[in-house]
């Protein structure tokens, strides 16, 4: 049910000039280290096929969020963001509400997002809105060392089927079918790993090859996306799999040693929870940043 304060709101697709007013809500969010600077605002606000809604009160913008595609059939929000004055008010509900109405006149297949689970606004907007919590993430990370690497090869183009068949018979990729990009969610097709294969630019996909078999994957991603800001140089690994514990320790240690090489500050990976991995994490010296009761949750609307 709509608050009161939220019937008062009027909504329309924010705009480039919309900048010096969605910049008194960005410099207030996130204890003043939001990623929305002006040149992503005027990249979503001219983001098609997606939207960014804005909500305004007297003519004031007051929040704002916006929903994009990823892929072929897979539609991501993100953005959300509430006057601080205006917190609590049914804000964020009443633009996810029309976030979901845009999605549902011009959008298909399944719509994500992902939230700390410590923000329990976002937490109830997402499950009121029939959205189910599909996997976990701990942020783990870990300082570079003196490590061997030398069994990871860098994969390429014409691995792809190798690549591919590798991970559809993985029971790591059974329990976590996606790539974490700076809390964006890639869900990895065959389609998006030809892509990240072609791009060494922005991506390594990495090979641990042993007795001339592939017993791991490493995806590590050398630039944030849409280009965001980070403070700090490190090694970013968005997924990692391999066929057993044993090696996913080995290719853990490895990768320190790779984020030596590289002249990483650390070494940083989402590590899907819940699902036994904390014990390999813990002989690669990983350590978690969050706390235990703290998670990135993964959302997921059904295909409509």
């Amino acid at each position: 049910m709509m608050s009161a304060f939220a019937e008062k709101l009027q909504f329309r697709e924010g705009q480039a000039d919309d900048w010096p007013a969605v910049s008194r809500i960005t410099d207030a969010a996130l204890e003043g280290h939001d990623y929305i600077d002006q040149s992503i605002w005027e990249m979503w606000t001219s983001d098609s096929p997606g939207t960014v809604i804005a909500a305004t009160y007297n003519e004031h913008i007051v929040g704002f969020g916006r929903v994009t595609l990823l892929g072929p059939a897979e539609w991501w929000i993100e953005g959300l963001r509430v006057h601080p004055d205006l917190q609590g008010k049914g804000v964020a509900a009443a633009v996810t509400d029309q976030l979901l109405a845009w999605f549902k006149q011009h959008g298909d297949g399944i719509l994500r997002l992902a939230a700390e689970n410590t923000n329990e606004a976002i937490v109830t907007i997402a499950e009121q809105n029939g959205f189910r919590h599909t996997v976990s993430y701990h942020l783990m990370e870990a300082a570079p060392t003196l490590a061997d690497y030398s069994s990871f090869k860098v994969l390429e183009s014409q691995n792809l089927d190798l690549l591919h068949n590798y991970l559809r018979h993985s029971p790591m990729y059974r329990i976590n079918h996606f790539a974490e990009r700076y809390q964006r969610l890639y869900y990895l097709t065959k389609e998006r790993l030809a892509d990240y294969l072609a791009d060494d630019q922005q991506v390594h996909t990495l090979g641990w090859k042993q007795m001339d078999q592939l017993q791991g994957v490493a995806i590590l991603f050398l630039t944030p996306p849409e280009g965001r800001k980070v403070d700090e140089d490190a090694l970013y690994i968005g997924y990692l799999d391999a066929v057993d514990d044993t090696t996913l320790t080995s290719m853990m240690m490895a990768l320190r040693g790779l984020a030596a090489k590289r002249g990483n500050s650390k070494l940083t990976w989402q590590m899907a929870s819940g699902f036994g991995l904390d014990g390999a994490a813990a002989k690669a010296d990983l350590e978690a940043v969050w706390s235990t009761d703290e998670s990135l949750w993964l959302f997921e609307l059904p295909i409509r």
